[in-house]
């Protein structure tokens, strides 16, 4: 046997290098200090084998050394030992795809943990339990537009200026956004433009429905802290107020105010229009002392129309007519008459010329008159005449000035309305000088076929004025203006036969119609003495009972008014 052989059988039990060994059976473990777990994941990669020779104790193994070693069988002292080396380690595909799954869980956790919850339900019923606000702008407001709900957008924009939309025009106001809570939550400049702009967020004035001032209020202090039309009413209704003879006043603005531009000194329209805002001077649209010794041939006829309107000059075969109070009306034809029913009649009614008229009972005149009799509240202008064009007015604190269905006007000044202009200002004359003690706020309105109509705006009704020139088939409660005047109450009587049933829905220039009311209750004591009522009601048995459309309580207004009904009139109609 060859020196340093290993025979099988041999009985060396130390391990001897440089020969050949044979390989162990099973798998290699990876030592990371967790046991057997890494192997789950982990394989070996890279094997590089070896062979050692080990001592396995006499007879057990199957070499024996002798020179060299060689197979000996059965009863050696050494044998062959396979030792396998790694270079490296790789995951398994399984583990890798758990890790990818893993990982991709982790993200999404991390997404939901980060992003704000679209669902805010149990949020707000939190805020609604502890703040009694259903919702916070405040949570969540970086990402409001695509992460709060609509609820939660209207709410905070409305109550807290927070996610409102944004505003994509040239406007300095978004007059829709916050309008559910414009009062709270709009600023002062924001109201002032959009309730001038867009009639939205306006301050709403409180009409007084039984007297406008209370004269009791602050009367100790009158001089200093009632308004001028405080003192000028509570000194003509309760004689309260009232500035005493010795007055250090270098003018009185009361005194001759109806006819200021004529009778008035420069100094005293200086004086009263600084102090108390009457008596100034307004651009007006013509000068009726230029040329009025040749007016029939010079002036145009827009001038005369005008001119005959406002001071009574180049009137020629030009005619007015007035509405005002209950109303009263003087005709074209310079009858007098009362038109106390409630609805929609024609005031002109001509081919090309249509002007309508809105009469509606007052709060004062149910409460403080103890009648149902109507006042005008609304004019409309419309027709052939306008082109296509409609003109609507209303009261000062209840109604509009339009045109074409379009608020204008807000304040003083001019506009035209297709071929109308209209003027607003302060100026003109009274309608009804009843009213002398409250701010004036007039429509001048210029119209084609020289036709112009003053409107006196008051709280809660209107007084109107119309100067024209006759028309064609020109009707309506204004008279036929055929120049014959009806005696007493005759004008009346017959006016309301053929008017007194309203406008009809078809030619009506309202966008919409009121019901008809006829008048029930009688006139006061204060509108007619208890004499006079008594023979009044003899009459109205007699001409109201078959007259159409005509109230009995319209009959009586007639005949109780001292300007429809003189006593002789008033004898020969009881002997009749």
């Amino acid at each position: 046997m060859p020196a340093g052989a290993v025979r099988e059988g041999g009985a060396f039990a130390r391990g001897y290098s440089g020969g050949t060994v044979v390989a162990s059976s099973g798998e290699a473990d990876l030592n990371l200090g967790c046991g057997g777990a890494a192997n789950l994941c982990f394989e070996p990669d890279g094997a590089a084998a070896t062979e050692n020779w080990a001592y396995v104790g006499n007879g057990r193994g199957q070499y024996q050394i002798v020179e060299s070693l060689q197979y000996v069988g059965q009863g050696g002292s050494y044998d062959r030992e396979r030792v396998v080396t790694y270079s490296g380690w790789r995951c398994r595909l399984w583990c890798i795809f758990l890790l990818v799954l893993l990982l991709l869980a982790g993200i999404g956790i991390l997404v939901w943990l980060i992003l704000p919850k679209t669902d805010t339900g149990k949020e707000e019923v939190v805020k609604v339990a502890s703040t009694s606000e259903p919702f916070d702008c405040e949570a969540g407001y970086w990402n409001w537009e695509k992460g709060w709900s609509i609820a939660k957008k209207h709410w905070c924009c409305d109550y807290k200026s927070r996610g409102c939309p944004r505003v994509t025009t040239s406007l300095p106001f978004d007059c829709d956004a916050g309008l559910s809570n414009w009062q709270q939550g709009w600023s002062i400049s924001k109201k002032q433009w959009c309730c001038a702009h867009q009639n939205k967020g306006c301050e709403v004035v409180t009409v007084q429905t039984s007297q406008p001032y209370d004269c009791q209020a602050g009367l100790s202090n009158w001089n200093v802290g009632w308004s001028r039309g405080k003192q000028l009413w509570c000194c003509a209704k309760q004689n309260l107020g009232c500035p005493k003879e010795t007055t250090s006043l270098p003018y009185d603005c009361s005194a001759g105010y109806s006819n200021w531009q004529a009778g008035w000194s420069p100094g005293k329209k200086a004086w009263c229009c600084q102090h108390f805002n009457k008596g100034c001077a307004v651009s007006l649209p013509y000068d009726c002392n230029a040329g009025f010794s040749n007016w029939q041939v010079g002036w145009s006829a827009g001038k005369k129309a005008w001119c005959c309107h406002h001071e009574s000059k180049g009137c020629g075969h030009t005619g007015s007519c007035s509405l005002w109070g209950d109303p009263h009306i003087f005709t074209f034809d310079h009858s007098r008459l009362v038109f106390y029913s409630e609805g929609d009649f024609w005031v002109v009614k001509s081919p090309t010329i249509s002007i309508q008229g809105r009469f509606q009972a007052t709060d004062w005149t149910k409460k403080n008159d103890n009648t149902d009799y109507s006042s005008m509240t609304g004019v409309v202008v419309g027709g052939q005449f306008m082109q296509g064009h409609k003109i609507e007015i209303g009261s000062a604190d209840m109604g509009k000035i339009t045109c074409n269905g379009q608020e204008i006007l807000h304040y003083f000044g001019t506009v035209k309305c297709g071929p109308a202009t209209l003027y607003y200002n302060q100026q003109g004359e009274l309608v009804d000088s009843a009213m002398a003690f409250l701010p004036h706020k007039v429509v001048h309105m210029t119209l084609p076929n020289n036709v112009v109509m003053q409107v006196n705006r008051w709280p809660n009704f209107i007084n109107a004025k119309i100067t024209m020139q006759q028309e064609s088939g020109q009707e309506g409660i204004c008279g036929d203006f055929n120049g014959v005047k009806k005696a007493g109450f005759q004008a009346g009587k017959e006016l309301h036969a053929k008017w007194g049933f309203g406008v009809p829905r078809e030619d009506l220039l309202f966008p919409s119609a009121i019901p008809l009311h006829v008048p029930e209750k009688l006139p006061s004591s204060k509108r007619c003495s208890d004499e006079k009522r008594q023979k009044a009601t003899q009459i109205c048995h007699v001409e109201a009972a078959h007259a159409a459309g005509w109230s009995f309580a319209e009959c009586l207004g007639d005949v109780c008014d001292p300007h429809t009904s003189t006593a002789e009139e008033m004898k020969e109609a009881m002997h009749q």
